[in-house]
């Protein structure tokens, strides 16, 4: 980074959800002023329908293809930034959004998965991480797992957070200020005349409508009410997860690019349980308390569209499955670029394509 701030700016950005909060609170805290324009609650965004996965490991397996090392970096560097976000949420508003410091166990239940979490451990042994094996007699004695997982591998760098608290307690923080203008807005001039001044600066933080996409994936997910003595690390298996939290555990989630309609499919909610509890069978007894469905926005390629658009306008989307994971280091670069400040150039592969979407 150059040795000096910029000057405070005026600063807009549409979409309150966590991407958008996230890089508002990072230029707030960098001392500029910003507004953040969304017609919608914080309980309709994309990040509250997450489970709060912090998974830069278990992601280089979902990702298909050889490993993309920018992306890589990118994970683990906003993994690393996440203790310190968590710190700063809590100095301002006095809420703790629950920073789990347990190493996610990424689980095998037959011979394929095996060979995927080998091919994981190689990965992460290649890139400088760490990973430590766990044999089923270990899983089964210490964390209550089933016979049918066969093997496990631990893993220091991913966690979870609670990703409503997060939100809500951004939301709370800028709603406070008068900082939340709950209305749709589509152009800059538009935002400029809700607020009654001018912004130098505007950011697009909302799904992939300025990046000329509008591509989402369905994922259905259950909550289910937590059960004495489950253990407090998050449970990957293939596409799976159970995420604990202190009110709920979380069970998803499902991958479904062409969704027929928004709904929720009971025998879904039904396939979800029953698969968690062949993992962790004292889950079968546990109440379902929630079932919905989210819409990850995702852009031409698995990767985030985060960057310069046109002068004065920038861009933070398509965080597809890793908006939670990914907030804080998204917020670091916008904010960075925001105020001409050098980066890793590396992440330019995020940037979108010049003059995508309609924002005059």
């Amino acid at each position: 980074m150059t040795a000096e701030r910029a000057s405070p700016q005026t600063i807009a950005i549409a979409g309150a959800g966590l991407i958008g909060l996230s890089c508002a609170f990072e230029l707030t805290e960098r001392g500029h002023d910003v507004t953040l324009f969304d017609p919608n609650p914080a309980e309709t965004s994309t990040g509250w329908a997450a489970a709060g996965m912090i998974a830069p490991a278990y992601e280089l397996m979902l990702q298909a293809g050889p490993v993309d090392t920018a992306f890589a970096a990118f994970c683990f560097e906003s993994a690393k930034l996440w203790s310190g976000f968590a710190q700063s949420i809590k100095r301002h508003t006095g809420i703790p959004v629950a920073l789990s410091n347990a190493p996610t166990l990424a689980l095998a239940r037959h011979a394929d998965e095996q060979t995927h979490l080998h091919a994981l451990a190689d990965v992460l042994d290649e890139l400088g991480h760490r990973s430590r094996r766990i044999s089923a007699t270990t899983l089964q004695n210490q964390y209550g797992l089933s016979p049918a997982v066969e093997s496990g591998l631990q893993l220091p760098d991913d966690t979870h957070v609670d990703n409503r608290r997060v939100i809500s307690a951004l939301r709370w923080f800028f709603v406070g200020q008068g900082k939340v203008v709950s209305a749709a807005v589509e152009t800059r001039s538009k935002m400029e005349e809700l607020a009654g001044q001018r912004f130098d600066a505007v950011i697009w933080a909302r799904g992939t409508a300025e990046t000329g996409s509008e591509a989402q994936v369905k994922g259905q997910a259950i909550s289910l009410s937590p059960v004495q003595g489950q253990p407090s690390t998050v449970l990957r298996f293939g596409a799976r997860y159970i995420v604990p939290k202190a009110d709920r555990t979380i069970i998803g989630a499902t991958s479904e690019p062409d969704f027929a309609n928004k709904g929720v499919d009971p025998a879904v909610a039904d396939m979800l349980h029953e698969e968690a509890a062949r993992v962790l069978p004292q889950l079968a007894q546990a109440n379902r308390l929630e079932h919905w469905a989210g819409f990850r926005p995702l852009g031409t390629a698995e990767r985030p569209l985060i960057g310069r658009k046109a002068a004065g306008e920038f861009i933070a989307t398509a965080h597809y499955r890793n908006g939670v994971l990914l907030a804080p280091a998204t917020a670091k670069l916008i904010a960075d670029q925001v105020e001409g400040l050098t980066y890793e150039s590396a992440y330019d592969a995020f940037a979108p394509a010049p003059g995508s979407g309609a924002t005059a």
